[in-house]
């Protein structure tokens, strides 16, 4: 069976929306991070192996491990990136065809006895490798330049928010329940923030001014659901959005913000190893 040229495009969008959606619960599901030092630790891999990804198609997994190393499954180079760099999909351009559909397995370990980090040092720390990994073994080179874009900016509605404040110091954590619902506990609104650019695709500023974490839950269900891949084509805008403003008193209003623009300079398939 052949796949058409629109079933393909938005099949990828959909992995990238899933990806991005792993990487960022990953790094959500964390405790605070302490004032005190974090050691120091080495800002590459202590082994590392890429190589092709065996079944082609299936859905792209990520996990980072603790000691900083990563397992990373059928992803291509540009969501590597997309991973490394902390950005979206429309952050990244350029690039040799290559680097949208082969896809690879990546399995990478930190020095051994390396300490536990805390989930979001470890998730950082994992970052700063992967980028190491990606000039080393992709002779990755990004051109990164800061334009106006459009986007969004996160206000306090009129009334006030709807949310709970958290007064306990526990852990914070964003959880994805099913494809339209979230749940959030002790999040603060930049973490909140970057959740809704994964969704929107777009950058996302905080502008509220709340300081501290809330508890809060979001469902933005379409009615109906849509029919195909197609369908979801600017419904997430449509119901995310004023879910935003009713269930939590906030407004998501388009505006001209600041974006991080790259764009893949040179890059090279890997040797298997």
């Amino acid at each position: 069976m052949t796949t058409s040229i629109s079933n393909l495009s938005a099949n990828r969008k959909v992995k990238a929306l899933l990806f991005g959606l792993l990487v960022f619960t990953s790094g959500c599901q964390t405790g605070i991070l302490s004032a005190q030092s974090l050691p120091e630790e080495p800002e590459r891999f202590d082994v590392a192996s890429v190589r092709p990804s065996g079944a082609k198609g299936d859905r792209p997994t990520f996990e980072s491990n603790p000691g900083g190393g990563v397992h990373a499954a059928n992803v291509t180079l540009k969501l590597l990136i997309q991973m490394a760099y902390d950005i979206l999909p429309e952050q990244l351009s350029g690039g040799p065809g290559w680097t949208d559909s082969e896809e690879y397995t990546v399995n990478a370990k930190g020095p051994a006895g390396a300490p536990v980090l805390p989930k979001a040092a470890q998730l950082e720390l994992t970052r700063t490798r992967l980028r190491t990994l990606l000039s080393d073994r992709f002779h990755l080179e990004l051109k990164l330049e800061t334009n106006p874009a459009a986007g969004y900016v996160l206000t306090v509605a009129a009334k006030g928010h709807k949310m709970t404040v958290a007064t306990d110091p526990g852990a914070s954590l964003l959880r994805q329940v099913g494809r339209w619902k979230v749940r959030a506990e002790g999040v603060g609104m930049s973490i909140f923030a970057r959740f809704l650019s994964v969704h929107l695709r777009a950058t996302v500023v905080d502008r509220t001014g709340l300081e501290g974490r809330f508890h809060f839950e979001l469902n933005w269900t379409p009615v109906p659901l849509p029919s195909s891949l197609d369908a979801l084509n600017g419904l997430t805008e449509e119901t995310l959005i004023p879910a935003v403003q009713e269930q939590l008193g906030l407004k998501l209003e388009r505006q001209k913000v600041a974006t991080d623009r790259y764009t893949i300079q040179r890059a090279e398939k890997p040797a298997e190893n």
